[in-house]
C-alpha cells in the first residue's frame, strides 16, 4: 500500500493541494493507499517514524527537498524502503535533478508504474544527504541573510556583497582514506552528490549512480575575484575554473582548529565540529519513469 506524506500546509499550500487531486485519481484507478497530513515538519518525522515502526515500507513524499530530507532522516535503514516523490516547488532540487515530473498527476502515474532506479546518498556525521554540502563564503552569507527579517533580492545583494567583503577564509585539515591530511584556508567548499542547490546548477559534473562523490574547492582568493567565483557557482562554470581543484572520493573527512565549521546541507544551515563524509551506492530505492 501506497502511504502519502504529505508536506504541512503551513509549508506549502501546494502539497494539500495536490494531494486532493492524487487522491481523486488514485480513488478512479482504484489503488489502495493512505494519506498523512502534517501540520508540522516535525510530525513528518513522527508520521514517517511510527509507519516504519508498523513495518510499511512503501511511501510517495508529497514535498519539497526539506520535506525529503526530513522523511529519510527519520528512517533508520533506508534500505529497506521504496518511495515515490511528488514535487511541490519550481526548484525541488532532487527532484529536478532526478528528471521527475513536477505535474502531480503524472508523477503519481509515473510512481504507479513501479519502476525502482536505485541512486546514492551521501552520510555527513549522522544526517543523509541527498544534494549537496557547501562551505566557506557561501555559507557565511546564508547564515547572516536568515538573520534579517527582509530577504527581498536586493536586501540579499547588499548583505552579500557587505559580508563577502569582510570574508578572510575557513582553514580546514581535510583527509581521504590512505590520503596524507591537508591543511588550508579555503574560499569555498562544495561535497556534491547531487548537482543541483536551491535552484542553481552548482555542480553539472555530479552523478548520483556511480558511488562517488565530488569534492570541489578553492582556496582563499583576491577580494576581486570572489564575487566572480560565487557567480560562476551559481551555475556551476567553477568546475572548469583554474582557481578550483577537485577530486572524485567515496570518504572525506574535515577538521577545524576552532571545531566550528558552518555548512550548507541541503539547504539547511548547521554548524558542525568536524564532518565525516561517505557515500551510500545505491542506497535510495525511487519510483521513477522509465
Amino acid at each position: 500500500m501506497l502511504n502519502l506524506i504529505v508536506a504541512p500546509y503551513s509549508y506549502c499550500e501546494n502539497a494539500e493541494k495536490f494531494t486532493k487531486r492524487i487522491v481523486a485519481f488514485l480513488k478512479q484507478a482504484k489503488e489502495e493507499y493512505a494519506v498523512f497530513f502534517s501540520s508540522s515538519i516535525d510530525e513528518v518525522a513522527s508520521n514517517t517514524k511510527q509507519l516504519v515502526a508498523e513495518g510499511e515500507n512503501e511511501f510517495v513524499v508529497v514535498g519539497d527537498d526539506v520535506i525529503l530530507s526530513t522523511f529519510i532522516n527519520s528512517i533508520k535503514d533506508v534500505s529497506k524502503i521504496k518511495f515515490g516523490i511528488v514535487p511541490i516547488k519550481k526548484c525541488d532540487d532532487f527532484a529536478t535533478f532526478l528528471g521527475l515530473s513536477f505535474n502531480p498527476i503524472q508523477a503519481i502515474k509515473d510512481i504507479l508504474e513501479k519502476n525502482v532506479d536505485s541512486v546514492d546518498y551521501l552520510i555527513a556525521n549522522d544526517i543523509k544527504v541527498l544534494n549537496n554540502i557547501t562551505i566557506g563564503a557561501s555559507a557565511e552569507i546564508f547564515d547572516v541573510i536568515n538573520q534579517y527579517k527582509t530577504k527581498n533580492a536586493i536586501a540579499k545583494k547588499f548583505i552579500a556583497k557587505q559580508n563577502l567583503n569582510k570574508f578572510d577564509g575557513v582553514e580546514i585539515t581535510y583527509y581521504s582514506r590512505n590520503k596524507a591530511p591537508q591543511t588550508d584556508t579555503f574560499f569555498e567548499i562544495n561535497i556534491a552528490n547531487g548537482g543541483l542547490s536551491r535552484g542553481k546548477s552548482v555542480n553539472p559534473l555530479s552523478n548520483v549512480k556511480d558511488g562517488l562523490f565530488n569534492f570541489n574547492y578553492a582556496t582563499i582568493m583576491d577580494k576581486r575575484e570572489q564575487k566572480k567565483y560565487l557567480s560562476m557557482q551559481r551555475s556551476g562554470q567553477q568546475i572548469y575554473d583554474d582557481k578550483t581543484k577537485q577530486h572524485w572520493l567515496n570518504n572525506l573527512k574535515l577538521f577545524s582548529p576552532n571545531k566550528k565549521i558552518k555548512a550548507i546541507i541541503d539547504g539547511k544551515l548547521v554548524t558542525l565540529e568536524d564532518l565525516s563524509i561517505t557515500i551510500v551506492e545505491n542506497g535510495l530505492k525511487i519510483y521513477k519513469n522509465k
